[in-house]
This record gives structure tokens, sequence and C-alpha cells, in this order.
């Protein structure tokens, strides 16, 4: 059973209501809708609030691992939880746009495993990607990207960095406002030219509607001397 059926027949059993849920996280309706449908995955800082809030354990909202419920008796979960400190790693791939190419999103991405960036994000990421390409020149090709979903579209900023995924790619850009208001146009940092002056990695626009989620790009981790180390964009 997956982990948002799961939740489900546990709430109900419960009898505790979406609507229930949300009062009592002090958040939206349609923001428990999404992690109860499974349309978003929990994250780090997710997990803990909903630990504590509703006494599951934070290690099987992460992986699925284990017994959901904790025990009564110990209403937090363990300190040396091994997953505690990592980030999520899934297997995909977001890119900056590489010789025409963007990285496909038709395949569901898995998680791998985690990795260890000593807590420099402050517990606010809500996965591990890689990315590849040469269109964003603040990350490197092959570099891991620490990012952390976003939930409340309206609150986007223009200007910053996002990976934005639709049905047919996943790629990083910098966003800005588009031509109409259900459009978002997405630029490179890449300024190279062809001899003619046109730009190699031109914007280009995408309609709201046909994204399916939205990343804020927090940082990137290199691999130096076989350790994970984050350098901040």
């Amino acid at each position: 059973m997956e982990i948002f059926e799961a939740l489900q027949e546990h709430f109900k059993n419960e009898g505790l209501s979406q609507v229930a849920i949300a009062e009592e996280l002090g958040v939206t309706k349609s923001y428990v809708n999404a992690l109860l449908s499974g349309r978003q995955r929990f994250g780090k800082k997710q997990a803990e609030t909903w630990s504590e809030k509703f006494g599951i354990s934070k290690a099987w909202l992460l992986t699925g691992e284990g017994e959901m419920l904790k025990p009564d008796n110990n209403l937090s979960d363990d300190s040396s939880d091994e997953h505690a400190g990592l980030i999520p790693f899934y297997d995909a791939e977001t890119s900056g746009g590489y010789e025409g190419l963007v990285a496909s999103s038709g395949i569901d991405s898995k998680l791998t495993g985690y990795i260890q960036a000593g807590g420099w994000f402050d517990s606010k990421e809500t996965a591990a990607i890689r990315h590849i390409g040469d269109s964003m020149t603040e990350y490197p090709s092959g570099c891991i990207l620490a990012v952390r979903e976003v939930t409340e579209r309206r609150l986007l900023v223009p200007g910053r960095n996002y990976v934005i995924e639709t049905s047919e790619f996943r790629v990083t850009k910098r966003i800005q406002l588009g031509s109409t208001p259900n459009k978002l146009a997405l630029y490179s940092s890449n300024t190279e030219k062809y001899p003619d002056g046109r730009l190699v990695h031109e914007p280009f626009e995408v309609d709201i509607e046909d994204i399916r989620k939205i990343y804020s790009v927090l940082g990137y981790i290199v691999n130096q001397s076989g350790e994970f180390r984050l350098i901040r964009p």
C-alpha cells in the first residue's frame, strides 16, 4: 500500500477529515489534499510536523519503511534516526538545456537514497535531484540540486531559479512574468551567442496550467574528494 493510501485509511479510522487536519496544522485544505492524494511527497520538515502532531513515524513518511505509527511511549522520533539530517535523493534529472535537450519527466522518480549535506539548508529541502546541461552557469552539469517544492504558486519570485516540471520535461530556469498572466517566461543565465548574435539558450514561455510541479532551488552539492559538499548559488 502506498504511503498516501495508508494515511487516508488511518485518518478515516481516526475520524479526522482533511479540513480538521488542515486546521490542526494551520495550513490550507488543498495543501493537505496534495499530500494525502500522493501528488506531493513529504519533505523532512513536513514529516517532522506530521510526526509531532499525529504520532506518525517520520522515517515512515519519508521512506515507507518500518511502522507507520510511533510507539505510544515515545511520541517523538528517535534522535538517532538513521535518516536524520539527510536529504532524500530521487532518481530524476533536471536540465538547464544542453544542445537543445531537456530532461524527460515521463518516468516517475524514485527514492534511491539520501545525501548528507551537513544541515546547511536548514531543513528546508524537499529533495535532491541531478542537474545536467550548460544553460545555467551557476550549476555545474552533473551536480546535485537541493530543492523545495513550492505549494503556493502565488509566492513565486520573478528573477529566482526554479525547477519547472510538466508532463513532458523538467528544466532548471530563472523565471519571469510571461507575456500574459497565465504564462511564465523561463530564462537561462548562460548568455552565449551564435556568430549572428542570437542566443544559444533562448528564453521560452510555458502555460502555468501545464506546469505539474515547481521546485525552488536552494543550492547545489558537488562531489569533492569523495564527499558531498555544499556550494550555495
